[in-house]
């Protein structure tokens, strides 16, 4: 897996990609194997297979930014660091994209992040939301065709309760989990970043049929 970047410098961007065991939540060194003592039927999720396995086969990213977003009515403000990158790193998602189409009682807006990284993969990856770190925030699951570069944009829902979103450096945004099975291997490509390489060669209006993967299963 390859990653460039076009506006965090390398040797920035490449901390906030961890992989395992740094990777697993800072509060799961506290919690035990067991939660009752010579109960070998009380294991907790750090004796989960699956929740190792999760974390064994992933990357985790994390923020590069401190970023508040404040809400009011159907308004936001968002603040990305101490720089001018608000408005450049964070957009919404139109409401005749999805909300239109479906009513909801849950969420107000969906909010898009660039932080101007791309992935380029062999392998599909899936994007996953960090349930176990327990955010205050989600993530949108996705799955990603990225053997040509293609941005690591995510998208994260916000309720409608939600006034002030506050995302400290180093929080954990998402999980990237690749559909190889041998051991994953990060490349930061120090390269001049080539911008026509962006999405696959983005040239014209849809390039759904290029990245889209298919049906796996058949029942």
């Amino acid at each position: 897996m390859e990653i460039r970047s076009k506006k965090i410098p390398l040797e920035i961007i490449k901390n906030h990609f961890l992989t395992y065991p740094k990777n697993v939540p800072n509060y799961f060194k506290n919690i035990p194997v067991l939660f009752e003592k010579n109960n070998p039927l009380s294991k907790t999720p750090k004796a989960c297979s699956g929740v190792l396995n999760l974390y064994a086969r992933s990357v985790s990213f994390t923020s590069p930014f401190d970023i508040q977003i404040n809400f009011s009515g159907d308004k936001w403000k968002a603040f990305v660091g101490a720089g001018d990158l608000g408005q450049k790193t964070v957009t919404d998602v139109p409401y005749e994209q999805l909300f239109k189409y479906k009513d909801n009682g849950k969420y107000k807006a969906i909010l898009k992040f660039n932080f101007g990284v791309t992935v380029q993969s062999k392998y599909p990856i899936h994007l996953n939301n960090p349930w176990w770190e327990l955010n205050d925030f989600e993530i949108v699951p996705g799955v990603l065709n990225c053997k040509n570069p293609l941005e690591l944009n995510f998208f994260m829902p916000i309720e409608k309760h939600v006034e002030t979103l506050n995302i400290t450096q180093g929080t954990a945004l998402y999980l990237i989990t690749s559909e190889n099975n041998d051991k994953l291997k990060i490349n930061f490509n120090t390269k001049p970043f080539n911008e026509n390489l962006i999405n696959g060669l983005q040239y014209k209006f849809s390039t759904l049929k290029d990245k889209f993967l298919g049906r796996k299963f058949n029942v």
